[in-house]
């Protein structure tokens, strides 16, 4: 997809920083070195994920959705407001894992932050605690790459060439 890797690269470190520094600044997990090291990598990782969600949706919503971008291009359309709705689809459907992972985290599941926390010395409460940051963090960076990838890629001038 054109502009796909660049919007996945930006979405992916844009998302990420801007997650941990908020988590820091706001002083949500203590600065000690394990804690930052396991939210940046858990965040990392997951704003890679929805990346790749996002873009793979994104593109395939593109080519099955080409007959409406062209018609809003025919219409004097600018090419991300061709893509708008497809866009906001495929955002929706990257986002869709990490809102399950939230509301099933302690009725289903018991969250791999929350385990890896106790293992590692904290009190049941701080584990809960460390567990709530992460996955707000999780809701944020996804939201935040999933918005700015798509719409990197959304800026392109040409359609993504259809599966063969």
């Amino acid at each position: 997809m054109p502009r796909g890797r660049l919007g996945a690269v930006v979405g992916v470190i844009v998302g990420s920083l801007t997650t941990l520094g908020l988590v820091l600044v706001l002083g949500l997990v203590d600065r000690e070195f394990e804690r930052v090291i396991a939210i940046a990598g858990i965040v990392t990782g997951t704003c890679m994920t929805v990346a790749t969600l996002s873009m793979r949706r994104f593109a395939a919503n593109l080519r099955t959705g080409a007959g409406e971008v062209e018609a809003w291009l025919s219409l004097g359309a600018k090419p991300r407001r061709a893509v708008q709705r497809l866009r906001s689809e495929s955002i929706r459907e990257a986002l869709l894992p990490n809102l399950d992972q939230t509301k099933n985290t302690g009725l289903v599941t018991l969250p791999g932050a929350f385990v890896g926390a106790l293992f590692g010395g904290a009190s049941p409460l701080e584990a809960a605690e460390f567990q709530i940051v992460v996955l707000a963090a999780l809701i944020l960076a996804g939201a935040i790459t999933a918005v700015l990838g798509t719409r990197i890629a959304a800026g392109a001038r040409v359609l993504p060439a259809p599966e063969q």
